[in-house]
């Protein structure tokens, strides 16, 4: 949200959002960059789904659904007890 607050208030077009954001990625976030062709690596809209998938909230929802669907009830535990777990 912050970097296009910042590409709107500088009047960026989408191949300049896509040359800036793929600058300033590092680690992880870099690697996802890898699995695109250079094509796409100057659009945008072709390179922030690809790092949503990976990082955002849907990504996340489903790691934690996977967590408590793994975890068991310890004994003596209520379910309301599980459920702040």
């Amino acid at each position: 949200m912050q970097f296009e607050n910042i590409a709107r208030m500088n009047n960026w077009s989408n191949e300049e959002k896509a040359c800036v954001l793929t600058y300033m990625l590092r680690d992880s976030a870099a690697a996802i960059l890898e699995n695109l062709c250079s094509s796409d690596l100057r659009d945008y809209d072709k390179i922030t789904p690809a790092l949503k998938l990976r990082f955002g909230d849907t990504h996340l929802a489903e790691l934690l659904h996977g967590q408590l669907h793994n975890r068991t009830q310890q004994a003596k535990e209520d379910l309301h007890m599980r459920s702040k777990a």
